[in-house]
């Protein structure tokens, strides 16, 4: 295990972009969004939905993580994306995958306009 962007690395798997064929690592990680470095297109979405939480949910740029979708605790659950890269913290509106859903329209939106 190495430290890499201050998160630490378990597996480094491989990937190849469904829309440009480029190969490029990312980290395994129990709920993920993968965008590829290559073109910015969403690649991918892994979550143990089903058998655990949606969250916390790690969204990455190629090898980067840029940034994080987590809830809230207490009561009233809300869950949140935020991402020091593209200086967003804000809530979501949605909840469980439609959450992971509507962070991955907010970071292909954020990645294409980059």
């Amino acid at each position: 295990m190495k430290l890499i962007d201050g998160f630490w690395l378990a597996m480094v798997l491989k990937k190849k972009c469904a829309k440009c064929s480029f190969e490029y690592d990312y980290e395994s990680f129990a709920n993920l969004i993968l965008f590829c470095p290559n073109c910015g297109n969403y690649d991918f979405l892994e979550c143990e939905y089903g058998y655990g939480p949606v969250v916390p949910c790690r969204i990455y740029y190629g090898n980067k993580a840029v940034g994080m979708v987590t809830a809230s605790e207490g009561f009233e659950r809300r869950y949140r994306v935020d991402s020091d890269v593209f200086d967003i913290h804000r809530l979501l509106q949605s909840s469980y995958m439609d959450a992971l859903y509507e962070a991955k329209e907010i970071f292909y939106e954020l990645i294409k306009e980059s």
